[in-house]
């Protein structure tokens, strides 16, 4: 009888079905390329659904550290006496630019080994960091933990990706990076309120303490429950050679659709950091309270599920008929949102909260759209490096610089607007960064079918 340490393996012997018994499958000299494997699910249903459930559960861990720094800015920075620009250094720099520094390497190791024990050690790792984080004691030390958990954190995104582009076909794949994109939304919402709450309760360290204990355990559930799919499973055609860094490189940014991709995807990133400084324009603006800011910042992370699920749902619809749908979509949704942010950073406190909670469904309703179209551009060896560079390039540029221009122009307003110098840095910021992030979508569009055709001649 199996140890009931065992458990989990046989939960997952029972869970996952080969959709082809191993004896039906005619033996291949060394001469002969591999058969491409069969288009049905590799794995049981219930399997997969769990298996997504669980990238699902990391990304919000994800999701959940960065949304409760972001609440924490206040406390932290009248703790340790920190200027806004210092504080979007840490939010922002500190983070982006060692979560890009380590994004291609880890991906790169991603393409070749098991997916689903890199995701769980950097799961440990970034919750272990966020512990560390909690006993900072001053700028130095807060941005040294501030890039440990970066570092982590790097680890999960391109291997989550490239695992869910084995365990979902093409027809399914967007819908399935919808639910994973569904992170977003759910670790905003929970942060939010961790933070809030906590924040009064027991402190900024103690918030950080709360929300890296569960990281560490649910790191070993993905250690003992989630298995690693055939790199390249719905792939049609023979298995491809691994491409090297300069050869992956050489096809996806000769691919007009996947520059204007990336590109726009920075961008838009960039305005989403300096929304980061939200909480921050609440509290001062309108002198909103930790919790009610917790609590409005998490109704609104919640309704951004409706933009991720009609982003998904909407592209698997049109792109079936015309593929340059995946890219008009994120123009249309970006038209809405800017409509809604401006009104936002233009109303009275009643009206804030309003508007606060409409940007909900827009901006994160790219996310899953984007994601999916960067998949479906990649051949399946060069998934996990195509998720990394466009995770790199939006977080050091995004992440990296659009908390610090927001903090650093928030504070060259302040002689001329006072404590609403926020407004007018973030007002700014949306408005030019959304407008340009639009054009280069939808130049994407244009020649994305193409460049898809393109990555199937080349598999």
């Amino acid at each position: 009888m199996p140890a009931l340490w065992d458990a989990p393996a046989i939960a997952r012997r029972q869970w996952c079905r080969v959709s082809q018994p191993a004896d039906t499958l005619a033996p291949q000299s060394a001469a002969q390329p591999p058969i491409a494997p069969p288009r049905d699910f590799q794995f049981g249903k219930r399997y997969t659904h769990y298996a997504l459930a669980v990238l699902l559960g990391v990304g919000t861990f994800n999701i959940i550290d960065r949304t409760v720094i972001n609440l924490l800015l206040v406390p932290i920075g009248q703790d340790l006496h920190l200027s806004d620009s210092q504080l979007g250094l840490f939010a922002g720099a500190a983070f982006g630019i060692f979560y890009a520094l380590a994004q291609i390497p880890i991906a790169r190791f991603a393409d070749r080994k098991p997916r689903a024990r890199i995701i769980s050690l950097a799961l440990a790792f970034w919750s272990a960091m966020t512990l560390l984080q909690s006993s900072a004691m001053g700028f130095f030390t807060l941005a040294l933990t501030r890039a440990g958990v970066a570092i982590g954190e790097a680890g999960s995104g391109p291997a989550s990706m490239s695992m869910l582009a084995d365990l979902f076909p093409p027809e399914r794949r967007t819908r399935a990076f919808a639910i994973l994109a569904a992170q977003a939304p759910i670790g905003v919402a929970i942060g939010a309120l961790v933070a809030g709450f906590a924040r009064e309760a027991i402190g900024w360290r103690g918030a950080l303490t709360l929300v890296g204990v569960p990281g560490l355990l649910f790191a070993i559930v993905v250690w003992r429950t989630v298995r690693e799919p055939t790199r390249g499973y719905f792939q049609s055609g023979p298995a491809e050679p691994t491409a090297s860094m300069r050869e992956t490189l050489r096809f996806l940014l000769g691919l007009p659709a996947f520059r204007h991709t990336l590109i726009g995807y920075t961008i838009a990133v960039t305005v989403a950091g300096a929304q980061s400084f939200d909480p921050v324009y609440l509290e001062r603006v309108f002198g909103f309270a930790p919790k009610e800011i917790g609590s409005l910042i998490g109704a609104a992370g919640l309704l951004s599920i409706v933009g991720y699920y009609l982003g998904g749902w909407l592209c698997d619809r049109l792109s079936v008929r015309d593929a340059a749908w995946a890219l008009r979509l994120p123009v249309i949704f970006l038209v809405f949102h800017l409509a809604v942010a401006i009104a936002y950073y233009q109303a009275t406190s009643r009206a804030a909260v309003i508007a606060l909670a409409l940007t909900g469904p827009f901006l994160p309703g790219i996310l899953p759209i984007v994601l999916a179209t960067v998949q479906n551009l990649s051949p399946a060896t060069m998934r996990a490096r195509a998720a990394a560079l466009l995770l790199t390039v939006s977080t050091l540029v995004g992440v990296g610089c659009g908390a610090p221009l927001a903090g650093a122009l928030s504070d060259a307003l302040a002689p001329t607007y006072g404590h609403e110098s926020i407004r007018y840095a973030l007002l700014s910021i949306v408005i030019v960064g959304l407008l340009w992030a639009m054009l280069h979508y939808w130049l994407g569009s244009r020649t994305l079918a193409r460049d898809i055709a393109a990555k199937a001649a080349r598999s």
